[in-house]
């Protein structure tokens, strides 16, 4: 029993280490395209954020695509990091993430620090029947 719950947990952190990589990469490049390839096909996306972005619903995939292109339009990620000292909270359906994101506002040069709780879950693709994680909720503080 412990090699299988040993096996399981190896699994789940690779799939996380994959997904972190993949969201770091599409926060640092400002590239709402990759964001997109995290998010589930057929779920509602809860996005909370605070000011200056002041976006808070449920979105569909394709309108959680266009938030993120107007937001990464607005501002340049300054730095965007998973937090590696508070590990991912666990439970039955997914985990929660946290991450630091900085930006700087494209207008004015205003730069904002927030922290991002990302719950996510995962999901099957049907195209590769590969399960991999997606993001079901992003809910931001401003530091």
């Amino acid at each position: 029993m412990n090699a299988g719950l040993a096996l399981f947990f190896s699994f789940l952190l690779a799939i996380i280490n994959q997904f972190n990589f993949s969201l770091e990469s599409a926060f640092l490049q400002n590239d709402p395209a990759r964001l997109e390839r995290l998010l589930p096909l057929d779920s509602p996306i809860l996005i909370t954020l605070p000011e200056p972005f002041q976006v808070s619903d449920c979105f569909s995939r394709q309108q959680a695509f266009q938030v993120m292109k107007r937001l990464f339009e607005q501002t340049s990620t300054l730095e965007f990091f998973v937090d590696q000292e508070n590990l991912p909270v666990l439970d039955r359906r997914g985990a929660i993430l946290q991450a630091r994101w900085s930006t700087s506002d494209r207008r004015d040069g205003r730069k904002h620090l927030f922290r991002l709780y990302l719950y996510v879950s995962p999901e099957k693709s049907p195209q590769t029947n590969k399960t991999g994680l997606k993001i079901r909720e992003i809910r931001a503080e401003r530091r």
